[in-house]
C-alpha cells in the first residue's frame, strides 16, 4: 500500500522508516533536499523534493490511488491546507495532519480531518506524571482541547451568538471589516477603507511592523496572529461582516477564511493567493472570492504592454510553464544586482515586477529593491530551484 508523508523531519522521518520496514510503499515530501538525510542509506522509498501544497508535487508523489498522507511538517497551516488537497481533490482513504496549535486542531477535526495535537498530548501526559495519576487514553487527552479553551481565553461562539452579533444584513455594506496581513497590500487597504469612513481592523503579527504602522493606524491596528483561534475570538470575528486574507503565505489565508467562514460564520471572506495555480484549490475548499496579483498583472501585460514577441498566458499555461510570484526579502543577494549577472535555473525567465504599487517589466539591466514582488516563469521541475536563487541570503 502506498503511503506519502509531508514534512522529513524527526516525526516524519521516524514515520518513514517504520513504514518502510512494514513493506509499505514510502514516498517522502519535504522543501528542503538536505532533509531526506535523517533517512539514512537503508531507506527503500521515494524521496521528493518539492511544496507539499502544489498539486503537481502531490501527484508526482503518487497521492492518486494513495492508501494514506500524512502531513507532518512544522507548519499547522501547510500540514491543514495539504491535508484538505489530498481528502478532497485526490480521495485519498486516510489523511493525519499534525497540528501545535489545539484550538486549531479542534477545528479541524470537526470539519473531517484527523488531526493529532502532540501540544495536547504532550501537556497532558506531563500534568499526569506530575501529579502520579496513570496515563489516560489518546483519545481522552486528544479531547483535552474542550478544557484547553478556558485556558487560552478562547471561548468560541455558537453560530446563532455570532449571528446575533453581526450587525450588518446581507446586501448591505459591511459595518465591521478585519484585514489579517499588515504588508502594502493590507496597509493600502486598511487606509482606503478607514478614509471611506468603515470600522476596519488590521491584524499584523510581525512585531517590527506592526510597531511601524501602529505610529499611524493606532487603534485600527491589533498585534497578533490572525491564524489563532483566541485572536480571533479576541478581536471580535464572530461580529464581522467581511474577513480580507492578504498574508503572504496562501496556506495562512485559506486557514484565515475557512475558519472564519466556517467557524464563526463570517458572510463573505475573500483571500489573496499568491500562487495562481492554488486558485481553484481555494474554490474547492470553499473559498470562492480570491485574489491573485499575479494573474492581474499578467492581464494587464497582456492587454498594455507592447512586447514584439510576447507569448500569449494561454500558451504559457499549454506549454507547461509555472507562473511564480516571491516577495524580496531585505537581506537577498540578488538586490542591487543587474538580472543580465543573475544566474537563474534554466528554462526560468522574470517577467515583471511590482514596487511601490507599480508594475513594471523586466529587463536585462533591472535592479531589484528590497520589498518587490517578482514575477516569473519557470518548468514545473525547477520551480524551487528559482524561488532559492532568489531567496538566498
Amino acid at each position: 500500500m502506498r503511503v506519502i508523508i509531508l514534512g522529513c523531519g524527526r516525526v516524519g522521518s521516524t514515520l518513514a522508516l517504520m513504514l518502510d520496514s512494514e513493506g509499505y510503499e514510502v514516498c517522502v515530501i519535504d522543501k528542503d533536499p538536505d532533509a531526506f538525510r535523517r533517512l539514512g542509506e537503508n531507506f527503500k522509498g521515494r524521496t521528493l523534493a518539492g511544496w507539499g501544497i502544489d498539486e503537481e508535487v502531490l501527484k508526482d508523489a503518487g497521492i492518486e490511488g494513495a492508501y494514506a498522507f500524512f502531513a507532518v511538517t512544522n507548519g499547522d497551516n501547510t500540514n491543514i491546507m495539504a491535508s484538505q488537497i489530498a481528502k478532497v481533490r485526490f480521495g485519498a482513504q486516510k489523511v493525519f495532519a499534525r497540528i501545535y496549535d489545539p484550538l486549531r486542531a479542534e477545528v479541524y477535526r470537526e470539519l473531517g480531518i484527523e488531526t493529532i495535537c502532540m501540544t495536547t498530548l504532550g501537556a497532558g501526559m506531563l500534568f499526569d506524571r506530575l501529579h502520579g495519576q496513570p496515563f489516560r487514553s489518546v483519545e481522552d487527552y486528544l479531547n483535552l482541547t474542550h478544557e484547553m479553551r478556558k485556558l487560552y481565553a478562547a471561548d468560541l461562539p455558537t453560530p446563532e451568538q455570532a449571528e446575533a452579533h453581526r450587525t450588518s444584513s446581507p446586501g448591505q455594506k459591511p459595518n465591521y471589516i478585519i484585514i489579517a496581513g499588515g504588508g502594502k497590500v493590507g496597509y493600502h487597504l486598511t487606509k482606503a477603507l478607514l478614509s471611506e469612513g468603515y470600522e476596519v481592523l488590521l491584524v499584523e503579527k510581525r512585531h517590527q511592523r506592526y510597531q511601524l504602522l501602529h505610529d499611524e493606524l493606532g487603534d485600527a491596528i491589533y498585534y497578533g496572529d490572525a491564524c489563532e483561534i483566541r485572536t480571533m475570538v479576541r478581536i471580535g470575528m464572530e461580529r464581522a461582516d467581511l474577513v480580507v486574507a492578504v498574508t503572504g503565505d496562501d496556506e495562512d489565508n485559506l486557514v484565515i477564511c475557512q475558519v472564519a467562514k466556517r467557524w464563526f460564520g463570517v458572510p463573505r471572506v475573500i483571500a489573496r493567493v499568491n500562487t495562481p495555480r492554488n486558485e481553484q484549490t481555494f474554490k474547492l475548499l470553499g473559498i470562492d472570492e480570491t485574489i491573485s496579483a499575479t494573474t492581474v498583472l499578467f492581464q494587464m501585460i497582456e492587454q498594455e504592454v507592447a512586447v514584439a514577441n510576447l507569448v500569449p498566458l494561454a500558451l504559457i499555461r499549454q506549454g507547461g510553464l509555472e507562473i511564480i510570484e516571491v516577495n524580496l526579502p531585505a537581506n537577498s543577494l540578488i538586490i542591487g544586482k543587474p538580472v543580465r549577472e543573475l544566474n537563474l535555473p534554466t528554462g526560468c525567465l522574470l517577467v515583471a515586477f511590482i514596487r511601490d504599487s507599480q508594475a513594471q517589466v523586466v529587463t536585462g539591466e533591472t535592479t531589484f529593491q528590497p520589498g518587490d514582488t517578482i514575477i516569473a516563469l519557470a518548468p514545473p521541475d525547477a520551480v524551487y530551484n528559482l524561488r532559492n536563487s532568489l531567496l538566498v541570503l
